[in-house]
């Protein structure tokens, strides 16, 4: 394991959690290692040998992950389809919440851990391209979620979400499909909000990697590791009343669901649970297609 002593603390760990705040919920676990080093170098414009110490990091993040997380992935995954099975309670949903926010924490953790020797070579050329990539990602977001004719948006909104609980459902309903077009009424500054908050903490990021990169003392890197889990907690006190609401959501489906979504949504379950099982036993092959991506660098 690397050190946890460094000149500054983790940037990584921004890389690895990036995807999964825009709400990419998929991850194709076997490439992990390539598609992280690749956005990776996307956000932070890596040169020489600071793409050969991401390659390192990320590879061993990756096995630390498939050894250690994704055998508590599947046992909660199995648990909730057996909740599921059984018909959701508020406590089911609260513990689904609290257990993911654990791991976020515990990844965290892993992420700056693994990371640290990466940060003895960033330089502010490195912070640069960072601010680039946050405004770019600014401009795309009020362009396609927050402009424009609001009805549209709202249907745009509805459709992703029904999409999302489809994955796990099958078809829904036209009053499922209600039921969701309320949440959405109801939740409708919650986009506007989310980004506000989203580009308020990246530029405080900003700063404060700028402030760690000139700065010639030696950084703890609990310092980014409470920056990122404060973000997720700050999130949540700014967003308790759409927290509820989603809570509230997910448990009116539960009760619309029929037996043939029901029997999907636990069969979805214990697939992504046999899944996770699987791939923590495997030896991966993701390592070798990093080498051979990197090999030309």
């Amino acid at each position: 394991m690397l050190r946890l002593a460094t000149r500054r603390a983790a940037l990584l760990s921004l890389s690895l959690l990036l995807a999964a705040c825009g709400g990419a919920t998929r991850l194709a676990y076997e490439s992990g290692d390539a598609w992280v080093l690749v956005l990776t170098d996307r956000y932070l414009d890596l040169e020489g040998e600071q793409w050969r110490l991401a390659r390192a990091a990320i590879r061993h993040l990756h096995a630390w992950h498939r050894r250690t997380e994704l055998p508590r992935y599947a046992a909660l995954l199995q648990s909730m389809a057996g909740r599921v099975e059984r018909g959701l309670t508020r406590a089911d949903v609260e513990w689904a919440i609290q257990n993911l926010r654990i791991r976020y924490a515990i990844l965290v953790d892993a992420a700056v851990r693994e990371s640290a020797p990466l940060l003895h070579v960033l330089e502010a050329d490195n912070i640069a391209a960072l601010e680039r990539r946050f405004a770019a990602e600014d401009r795309k977001r009020i362009r396609e979620t927050l402009s424009g004719d609001v009805a549209k948006r709202e249907r745009a909104r509805t459709l992703d979400i029904v999409k999302r609980v489809e994955e796990w459902t099958g078809p829904l309903s036209g009053a499922q499909h209600e039921v969701v077009r309320r949440f959405v009424r109801a939740t409708a500054d919650r986009p506007r909000q989310a980004h506000e908050h989203r580009s308020r903490k990246q530029r405080e990021l900003v700063a404060l990697l700028v402030r760690e990169v000139a700065s010639a003392k030696a950084t703890s890197p609990e310092q980014l590791r409470s920056f990122l889990v404060g973000w997720e907690a700050e999130r949540r006190i700014a967003q308790r009343e759409y927290d509820a609401r989603f809570v509230e959501l997910i448990l009116q489906l539960d009760r619309t669901l029929t037996a043939s979504q029901r029997t999907h949504a636990i069969g979805r379950l214990g697939r992504y649970a046999e899944d996770c099982r699987q791939l923590s036993r495997a030896n991966s092959p993701a390592a070798n297609a990093v080498s051979a991506m990197t090999s030309a660098r």
